[in-house]
């Protein structure tokens, strides 16, 4: 089962049990970070070294202050191989938008104090608190530049997954702490600019989420009130804690 922890990084206990399609919402806060932050199989010999790579890494995403593009999400389990897909903004400290497009119309924003999920087919919004200084407990944090990844991650060549683009370098995260919620992520990042094209977060539990991004731009405008969530008339409303 994946929780709220495969997006924003923290647990949240029975967050499945109460809406349908949570595991969904979840990885997109594990996506948001890594891309407002900066932070297989692929010989050390496409880079001086890994360490090169992680600087520059850090070194692109660190003047980051929105970043807009399209995604395409597969989650894996046993018995489960689900893609979707949809266009996302973020925006620093903590502001989110995924609109999920195919094969169901979702919608998750954070505007920096909570978060909303909705999904229109079950009349449903979930909600709960989710704040800047929340996301920088989470993989997210690093997509709001103020990570170390050193400091945070193990890293290595990534040998067991293969890149899915040519010109790229791939690098596995594991996180030093023992009580992270993921055991490790693997970024797939353009060699000659360091951009993210590719993220893969593997939970404790053995499954497997995601990303391919696409059509990618960064620093562009966007209002905070692309942000902001409305709850519709007529919706259920479960309301969630932290905890």
């Amino acid at each position: 089962m994946q929780t709220t922890s495969a997006i924003i990084g923290f647990q949240v206990s029975g967050y499945r049990s109460q809406v349908k399609d949570v595991r969904r919402a979840t990885c997109f806060m594990y996506l948001a970070l890594l891309l407002l932050s900066g932070i297989g199989f692929v010989a050390p010999a496409q880079a001086e070294d890994v360490e090169t790579v992680v600087a520059g890494l850090q070194r692109r995403y660190a003047s980051v202050g929105t970043i807009t593009g399209n995604f395409q999400q597969t989650y894996r389990a046993p018995g489960m191989d689900q893609v979707e897909s949809g266009v996302f903004w973020l925006k620093r400290p903590g502001y989110m938008r995924w609109e999920y497009r195919r094969p169901e119309e979702k919608l998750f924003v954070a505007d920096g104090h909570e978060s909303f999920l909705y999904v229109p087919q079950d009349r449903q919004v979930t909600v709960q608190p989710l704040t800047a200084a929340d996301l920088h407990n989470t993989p997210l944090r690093f997509l709001l530049g103020d990570a170390d990844i050193d400091k945070s991650f193990a890293v290595s060549w990534e040998t067991d997954f293969r890149p899915q683009t040519g010109n790229t370098n791939m690098i596995r995260l594991t996180p030093r702490k023992r009580e992270s919620e993921y055991a490790f992520l693997v970024l797939e990042l353009d060699q000659t600019k360091c951009d993210i094209r590719r993220i893969i977060i593997r939970e404790l539990s053995g499954n497997t989420s995601e990303f391919l991004l696409t059509n990618v731009s960064a620093n562009v405008k966007i209002e905070n009130k692309e942000f902001q969530f409305k709850v519709p008339k007529g919706v259920e409303i479960v309301r969630l804690n932290n905890e």
